[in-house]
């Protein structure tokens, strides 16, 4: 999906809110609203009801210090984000003093795959990983992410065909393993979107106006987002990159696919 910036707050213990979601540049026409409600296995789903806090997919992120996680006479490993409990999701990379922000993208962020790349249009598959290697594939999509000043990313655009996918991430946001699309709203809305798989480029199509998705986090517990407006739009747009579908592939007619004005808009835009 394409935005410039999400922030999330902690409400309460029953709600996780992301502010909307702006496109940079005049092209672009921001949602009237965009809110995610996450909740727990026993909860209510349609904004009914009290809903539990979530243990791993709300959650502080940090960068695993070198002295912490290599062996004492051995060289440090590249760092990566760790996933802990109880706070929103930020990134925090130079929490642990020996690694700035700066060096945790350097290290961790890869070239996006382009339209085109056959990962890109092939299903991806279910993570069969150990929670480690999941941390660490997630912190090479959130720095590749970064990098390209996007708010969601799936991992076949980091080149790994597994169904991984950060959505309305900048400042906060929420890994999903194995993402479902449970509901959809028979409600549509003609919406611009873009891709980091697709530089430069946007396109004009209709999009349901409310969605719930279900998924596992990193430690293996189901949970609901639902989404309205821009949320839905990326839930629905980052759970169809693991299915090998770009938003390009949904296009009514070539007609609808726009060039951004500049390259700095397209940096600023494509997420």
């Amino acid at each position: 999906m394409s935005g410039s910036r999400a922030l999330c707050t902690v409400l309460s213990a029953a709600k996780v809110e992301l502010p909307l979601l702006f496109f940079a540049g005049t092209s672009f026409h921001p949602p009237v609203a965009n809110t995610l409600l996450l909740h727990g296995d026993d909860s209510p789903v349609a904004g009914t009801g009290s809903a539990q806090r979530l243990d791993a997919q709300v959650c502080s992120v940090a960068a695993v210090s070198a002295s912490e996680e290599h062996e004492e006479n051995g060289p440090p490993p590249p760092p990566r984000l760790r996933i802990t409990k109880g706070a929103p999701w930020r990134i925090d990379a130079g929490r642990r003093a020996k690694w700035s922000t700066k060096e945790f993208v350097a290290k961790n962020a890869v070239n996006v795959r382009q339209i085109g790349d056959p990962v890109l249009h092939a299903p991806a598959k279910k993570p069969r990983l150990p929670r480690g290697d999941i941390e660490a594939l997630v912190s090479r999509m959130f720095a590749s992410m970064v990098v390209a000043r996007g708010v969601g990313i799936a991992a076949p655009q980091v080149g790994v065909p597994l169904r991984v996918a950060i959505m309305d991430v900048d400042d906060a946001g929420v890994v999903a393993i194995e993402p479902e699309l449970e509901w959809v709203s028979d409600q549509v809305e003609e919406t611009s979107e873009g891709c980091l798989s697709v530089r430069g480029l946007y396109g004009m199509l209709e999009r349901p106006v409310a969605a719930r998705l279900v998924a596992t986090d990193v430690a293996g517990k189901r949970f609901t987002v639902e989404g309205e407006e821009f949320g839905a739009q990326c839930m629905i747009h980052e759970t169809e990159h693991l299915a090998g579908v770009l938003y390009v592939d949904r296009l009514k007619s070539r007609d609808d696919l726009h060039p951004v004005e500049s390259e700095e808009e397209t940096q600023r835009e494509t997420a």
